[in-house]
């Protein structure tokens, strides 16, 4: 009983791992017989933020400060005088 409990759980196991691989179209198939990328229409975002430097001028003193345009924020506290 025992031995048929086992071969049943193992069965059982077996299926879960391989019922996620099984949902391969065709399309992606002839694609990779091609030597194509299947995922070729995934667009790709950008890990990093993306810091843009803000410039003006403030009583005849050229001032900067940077703007993180991803994540919508100031980086710099102050404006900073360059000259």
């Amino acid at each position: 009983m025992k031995k048929k409990l086992l071969i049943a759980a193992a069965i059982c196991a077996s299926l879960f791992v391989v019922m996620p691989m099984t949902n391969v179209s065709a399309a992606e198939v002839d694609a990779e017989a091609q030597g194509q990328s299947a995922q070729s229409d995934i667009a790709v975002t950008p890990c990093a933020d993306e810091i843009v430097t803000k410039f003006r001028m403030l009583n005849g003193h050229l001032q900067y400060r940077r703007w993180n345009q991803t994540r919508g924020y100031w980086v710099d506290k102050k404006w900073i005088d360059l000259t």
